[in-house]
């Protein structure tokens, strides 16, 4: 099992876990389970990331993964993530292989398609391009049970000194945040130093011989 602590509205998580993915079908790994915790910046932080950081961070990756972004509009930002973090909770709850499936999908609907997931109406949209229960979802949403399971993970990222997304973690317990990227900042804008995606091939590879 590896675990990931991400926002879901993170630009480097969503690209981590594309790659998680990928690899892990190109490697044939398929009993290995990515353990997807909830680490919501606007909690861990008392912030979170904008409308206009977003789109510097979307156009500085989409030169890594053009096929996975579409141009930002502002008004599809979210204005709060714990509704996508307790529709994420809902999809396990359904299954570790939907959890997995609709925990990306709901990704690809922000940054790819540009749903704005603070919505309640967006969130039952892509549960029902999924083929799930939208109406299942959408009482989940409406009693708040999965709330509390959001804010435990954020509990427990802080006692393990998580302190962004995205933070990888092995078996083993060796942790990597942002596997493979490393940036910096100039004047606001995120400038790409290096990519290394083939890091992720070592991280399936650890992950499933410690299993």
């Amino acid at each position: 099992m590896i675990t990931i602590w991400s926002d879901i509205h993170c630009p480097w998580a969503y690209v981590a876990l594309l790659r998680l993915h990928r690899m892990r079908d190109h490697l044939g790994a398929d009993h290995l389970i990515f353990d997807l915790r909830s680490y919501p910046r606007e909690l861990a932080a008392g912030d979170e990331i904008n409308a206009e950081d977003a789109k510097r961070q979307i156009v500085a990756l989409a030169q890594l993964e053009p096929t996975a972004f579409s141009a930002l509009e502002s008004q599809a930002w979210p204005t709060t993530n714990l509704p996508a973090f307790e529709a994420q909770k809902w999809g396990f709850s359904q299954g570790q292989e939907i959890g997995e499936s609709f925990d990306l999908a709901l990704r690809r609907s922000v940054f790819l398609h540009g749903h704005n997931l603070s919505v309640r109406s967006e969130l039952l949209a892509v549960a029902e391009l999924e083929g799930l229960m939208a109406d299942q979802l959408g009482a989940a949403l409406d009693d708040g049970r999965f709330r509390k399971a959001v804010i435990a993970d954020l509990e427990d990222a802080r006692a393990q000194g998580v302190t962004g997304s995205p933070h990888v973690v092995l078996p083993d317990g060796t942790a990597h945040h942002n596997p493979g990227i490393t940036y910096r900042y100039e004047r606001g804008i995120p400038i790409i130093i290096s990519d290394h995606p083939s890091v992720y091939e070592e991280l399936i590879q650890v992950g499933t011989i410690e299993e």
